[in-house]
């Protein structure tokens, strides 16, 4: 998994499925690896392996994660193991009109930071849809290529 780009996505209506399906398409027509995973599916052993990680999300409720990246948070933010070595990436996705905008992805962007992540590309927050999302994928994939 060290050298591979890992792209880990949470979503509720598909939209951030979609962007990390996109983000994935990308990476492999540029040669790059990759491993694209549910975020539930992720421990915090499997992220401190990893080397680069996209991650992709909506927000729901009152900014929380879809269900499907709920594990993933609540391991997540409990978490006090340092991720020095990982270098990532937030892509959020949000809506403006509800009272925490994006607060998943921010969420996540928070903690990776204070465990000592390098943010290698500052987060993109989309508002209603994927807009941005694709300026993101290209200027992550410019930054990891080798």
């Amino acid at each position: 998994m060290e050298n591979k780009l890992n792209i880990l996505w949470a979503s509720m209506s598909g939209t951030a499925e979609n962007v990390a399906n996109s983000l994935n398409e990308k990476a492999i027509s540029v040669g790059i690896n990759t491993n694209i995973l549910e975020l539930n599916q992720v421990t915090m052993k499997d992220l401190s392996n990893m080397k680069n990680v996209a991650i992709v999300t909506s927000t729901t409720g009152e900014g929380d994660l879809p269900t499907n990246g709920e594990d993933f948070w609540d391991d997540l933010k409990s978490s006090e193991q340092s991720l020095d070595k990982l270098k990532y990436s937030v892509c959020a996705l949000g809506d403006s009109s509800h009272d925490i905008f994006c607060g998943a992805g921010k969420k996540i962007d928070e903690k990776l930071n204070q465990l000592g992540a390098q943010k290698i590309l500052d987060r993109q927050d989309c508002d209603g849809s994927d807009e941005g999302s694709e300026d993101w994928s290209n200027n992550f994939l410019d930054k990891i290529k080798v």
